[in-house]
């Protein structure tokens, strides 16, 4: 779906049957894209940049909103075929994105496992286990809160925590656009925070999705519900 004239909302199809929205944008010398899917879908992604118009090897930023499989799972895969592009994370998930530190979900689900409520079986510890095993990824960019990308008409930094510790939403200036990653969704044409039983800390979302909210807004794009547009 396009947002404006440099802003793509690709859809991914998920396994669940619903889509994975990373985001396209571009400048006469960026292609920028948001968040990359779980493992294996990079080359679907790659397919939707080729719809979009252009060459899956020009990309020369993948941006993550934040360390979750479903957002770093298709990274490598892209850096494969743009091996020079640069990677952008924020400061306090790039650990988690980088692999020193223990993502945030898959930490729950071993605690779970410590303590006897699931065992080795469970599909989403494995899932966890196995994704993260092969995706981890070098941040080459570690931002900060309020920090501007001077491309693509400028693209702030907005430091969302709660879904986990280090979620980054994203302000396009130009267009006025917010992605959103998982902060928010959408819900009956509304805007809402992010899923509280997939939410790492629920007050500080609700205070992230406040933040958002605070922005001149001509739309947001969220990861699983689209894009909304604000008139």
């Amino acid at each position: 779906m396009k947002i404006t004239e440099n802003i793509k909302m690709l859809e991914i199809p998920e396994p669940k049957g619903d889509f994975y929205r990373p985001t396209l944008t571009w400048d006469d010398e960026h292609l920028v894209l948001f968040d990359t899917g779980i493992p294996g879908m990079g080359a679907l992604i790659a397919e939707e940049i080729k719809k979009a118009g252009f060459k899956p090897e020009d990309l020369t930023d993948i941006i993550i909103t934040h360390q979750d499989i479903d957002h770093i799972g298709g990274a490598l895969e892209l850096l494969k075929l743009a091996p020079d592009a640069k990677v952008y994370g924020y400061e306090v998930d790039a650990p988690f994105i980088e692999g020193t530190e223990t993502p945030t979900k898959l930490a729950l689900m071993q605690g779970k496992l410590d303590s006897g409520e699931i065992d080795e079986t469970d599909s989403f510890y494995q899932m966890l286990k196995t994704g993260f095993a092969k995706s981890h990824l070098p941040v080459d960019v570690k931002l900060k809160d309020g920090e501007v990308l001077d491309f693509c008409g400028g693209i702030e930094t907005v430091f969302t925590p709660g879904h986990t510790p280090g979620h980054a939403t994203f302000y396009l200036q130009k267009s006025k656009i917010m992605v959103c990653g998982d902060a928010a969704n959408i819900v009956d044409g509304k805007l809402v925070g992010s899923n509280p039983a997939m939410t790492w800390d629920n007050e500080k979302a609700e205070a992230s999705l406040e933040k958002i909210k605070s922005f001149d807004l001509a739309g947001v794009i969220c990861y699983h519900t689209g894009f909304l547009e604000f008139k």
